[in-house]
């Protein structure tokens, strides 16, 4: 079976209208009569619609007014000023932020692992050699060499970073540098005391292991017993935090940034706020490999295949999931839809899609309601999303009220 493309989802929104019937009744003022299509589509995206374009949208008849009966009358709805949001929705998967190898640099016999699904912090052990705590500590740096007095580098600077943040250095007397002073040896043997290890104040090579941030435990390598040593295996995990995984078609790459703010809808119906972390550059997706996104769709809803020898090129985003644990409902992992913005429009005044009317002359209006009778005012349509319609006309303001059918 083919693979498919991460194309886009392009959201509608479709509303329905009858068409107005003539009431009995005493002759009275005249209406414009309105004819109604079954059916009424917009597409969210940015779209500035010309009269070709409405065709299937209501007319507005220009017949006398004399020629038509009296109907009844359509309820009312406000014009409104507000930002409008266009958006594209595709498909992503939700799990652990964060892919970590961790492979350890001391020689001995492998006394303690940690279980599979642990969460190891700061300062926490993460495995035991020799009946020694191997802790965690945060950076990017191995302890691939001794440290002591007078060592220089980055890998120093990491480690008294660890020691402040695990309140075993005072900031007043350690002075978070690249150099290994008297104040850092002090540091290090408070740390080593609250280890239970011997307090020399130097650091060995493979005393610490290190990641970004905690770890959630997934698979361990070494078994309690086995020797280990340089190089050797430690463990596989992720962040502790949430990410969603989209492989975006390149076409829409452009909409993104880092930083962005999107939302991301659970399958358990919630939707949280996410903030784009990574954007990466293309990747081809081979014929047979399927993106990890899982099936796209195209406007209509239907999956899309592949064509040709390779799906079309697609751009790697990382999506974090901010706040706490509880806002995702117990939904940790799965398919989600990612929703982001492509084009707002700030302060544009709106009104529903069905209240616009078209003209045999292809001309837009909406019928305004007011204490003074009914006026038609044409308008100049400008972006379609979410059921409404930006629109610009003289005489056209906020709470004006315009004929919607029901």
């Amino acid at each position: 079976m083919p693979p498919t493309a991460a194309t886009p989802t392009i959201a509608a929104t479709s509303t329905t209208a009858a068409t107005p019937t003539a009431s009995p009744g005493p002759r009275g003022p005249r209406r414009a009569g309105r004819r109604w299509p079954g059916r009424l589509g917009a597409v969210v995206g940015v779209l500035v619609v010309g009269a070709a374009g409405l065709g299937g949208y209501s007319r507005l008849d220009r017949e006398p007014a004399e020629s038509r009966p009296v109907a009844a009358a359509l309820p009312t709805r406000p014009v409104t000023r507000s930002d409008l949001v266009n958006s594209v929705q595709v498909s992503g998967r939700l799990g652990f932020a964060g892919a970590y190898r961790l492979v350890g640099q001391r020689s001995g016999t492998v006394t303690w692992v940690p279980r599979p699904g642990a969460v190891v912090g700061r300062g926490e052990r993460i495995l035991g050699v020799d009946l020694r705590p191997i802790p965690l500590l945060f950076g990017s740096v191995p302890f691939y060499r001794p440290l002591a007095p007078g060592s220089e580098g980055a890998d120093v600077r990491q480690l008294e970073r660890n020691l402040v943040e695990l309140d075993h250095a005072d900031p007043d007397d350690l002075t978070v540098d690249d150099s290994y002073t008297a104040a850092t040896a002090r540091a290090v043997r408070r740390w080593q005391d609250a280890l239970g290890v011997d307090e020399t104040g130097r650091v060995a090579a493979g005393d610490a292991l290190v990641a970004p941030g905690s770890v959630r435990v997934g698979t361990v390598d070494p078994l309690i017993g086995q020797p280990t040593g340089p190089g050797a295996p430690v463990l596989t995990g992720t962040g502790t935090g949430h990410s969603v995984q989209v492989d975006l078609q390149l076409s829409y790459r452009a909409l993104v940034r880092v930083g962005q703010l999107v939302r991301v809808q659970l399958p358990n119906g919630r939707t949280v706020d996410g903030r784009v972390s990574t954007l990466g550059s293309t990747a081809e997706v081979d014929s047979g490999q399927a993106p990890n996104t899982g099936t796209a769709a195209q406007a209509g809803g239907q999956p899309t295949g592949c064509q040709g020898t390779s799906c079309p090129a697609t751009a790697p985003v990382e999506i974090g999931i901010d706040g706490p644990e509880d806002r995702l409902g117990g939904v940790f992992e799965g398919q989600v839809t990612v929703t982001f913005p492509a084009e707002t429009r700030r302060g544009v005044l709106s009104v529903p899609i069905e209240a616009l009317t078209v003209g045999p002359d292809g001309a837009f209006a909406v019928v305004v309601v007011d204490p003074a009778g009914r006026r038609i005012v044409p308008v100049r349509p400008g972006m379609f999303t979410a059921g409404r319609v930006e629109v610009s006309a003289e005489g056209l303001v906020e709470g004006s009220r315009v004929e919607v059918p029901a």
